[in-house]
This record gives C-alpha cells, sequence and structure tokens, in this order.
C-alpha cells in the first residue's frame, strides 16, 4: 500500500479552511469571538458579535483617523451602528480591552484596499 503524501493533505486542509474563513468573513461581514462573552443585566450572553462594512451612514460625526487609532469614543459610537447582536452603551461597560482591541482590528480592516489585504 503506498504512502499518503502528507504534504498534499496539509495543503488540501488549509485550502479548505481558507476558503471557509473567506466564506465567513467575506469584504462586508467580519464575524469576532469574544474572548470573554459579555453577560448583560437581562442575563443575556454575547460569545460572538458579527460586524457589518461600515458605509458613510455609520461613519457619520466620526474622524476616521480616530478609528483608525482605534479611539474608544470613536468605538464606542460606531460598533453599535455596525453589529449583530447590536452593541449598547453598557456593554462597553463589560467589554474586555482584548474583546474592544479585537472589535476595533476587524472595523478597521474595512479601510485597507483588498490588493493589500494578505
Amino acid at each position: 500500500m503506498p504512502a499518503k503524501d502528507t504534504t498534499t493533505q496539509d495543503a488540501a486542509t488549509q485550502a479548505i479552511d481558507s476558503s471557509q474563513s473567506t466564506a465567513a468573513q467575506d469584504d462586508k461581514i467580519r464575524i469576532v469571538t469574544l474572548e470573554e462573552p459579555i453577560t448583560r443585566p437581562s442575563g443575556q450572553r454575547i460569545e460572538v458579535i458579527t460586524i457589518r462594512k461600515p458605509m458613510g451612514g455609520p461613519l457619520r460625526r466620526i474622524a476616521l483617523s480616530d478609528l483608525l487609532s482605534l479611539n474608544t469614543d470613536a468605538l464606542h459610537t460606531v460598533l453599535p451602528r455596525v453589529t449583530e447582536p447590536p452593541l449598547v452603551k453598557p456593554d462597553f461597560d463589560l467589554i474586555d480591552p482584548v474583546d474592544l482591541v479585537k472589535l476595533g482590528t476587524e472595523l478597521v480592516s474595512f479601510f485597507v484596499p483588498r490588493k493589500e489585504r494578505s
């Protein structure tokens, strides 16, 4: 029985993983799994947040430079406009700083031209 080429299998596995990742995070949606889920006072637990690509409306009254520098006030303004479930102001008191940076980084990734993304 011939030995299987593990390099080919690894490449195939990586290609499948990459295509699934691309499907989940296309040009208009990013999915963020929180390291520390948010538990709202109502008992609702948020573990995954979907971010939609912000167009002109959600970016109103925000300096893009503030978003690019992950300014927390700018993130607190824009994220509720583009997230599902929608983040509300009290959620920001409960969110772990690591998760806020993850959300901000994914939000900012929408501003990178396609040809410059890896």
